[in-house]
């Protein structure tokens, strides 16, 4: 039996209502949370996107303290049986061209299989650690530096990136990159 035309309109109008109400949600829960709470908080909603739009993985980079160009992971969602991450990139080496266009505040929304010539480099690494799709979102706050990249990806199989999604996409690392704003702020503070 085929689907449809009206049903499909209803599941997708279902699917995007049920998005916006998780990014509502999201977007209330760091209004007042303590800050010791905020990286459990950032995985947790790294989870639920993914299980929300049937995506594997989700990783949040951020520049080491000790070495520039370099990310470490500091938050990651995998499921159990997905691939080890490293703890650590030097993104120069390892995603140049991504690397470039995140510095340059550029959103991405790719296939690997689908890159351009110029990031040849990035292509392999990506088939290293088994990605097929990607958005890659960078992280900064009021259009400052960037702080670090919000990753999500797909390991299974190609995924398409409509635009509004990528939109909403940007809303959850505009988020991110405010609590992790105010978790350094709250850090150095305490620091001084």
């Amino acid at each position: 039996m085929r689907e449809q035309p009206e049903d499909k309109f209803r599941y997708e109008l279902e699917e995007r209502l049920s998005f916006e109400s998780l990014l509502n949600e999201i977007s209330k829960r760091y209004i007042n949370l303590p800050v010791a709470q905020i990286d459990n908080c950032i995985e947790d909603d790294q989870r639920r996107i993914c299980e929300s739009l049937d995506l594997d993985l989700s990783a949040l980079w951020q520049w080491s303290d000790d070495s520039p160009r370099f990310l470490t992971l500091t938050h990651l969602y995998s499921p159990p049986e997905g691939p080890s991450r490293p703890e650590g990139i030097n993104a120069q080496e390892v995603f140049p061209w991504v690397l470039s266009k995140m510095l340059n505040g550029e959103t991405l929304a790719y296939s690997t299989e689908d890159m351009k010539p110029e990031a040849a480099v990035d292509q392999v690494s990506r088939r290293h650690f088994g990605i097929i799709s990607s958005v890659n979102l960078p992280l900064s706050v009021g259009g400052g530096p960037m702080i670090g990249v919000l990753t999500f990806d797909t390991l299974r199989e190609e995924r398409d990136w409509p635009e509004e999604l990528v939109k909403r996409l940007q809303l959850v690392s505009q988020i991110f990159s405010n609590a992790l704003a105010r978790k350094e702020s709250e850090r150095i503070l305490h620091q001084n």
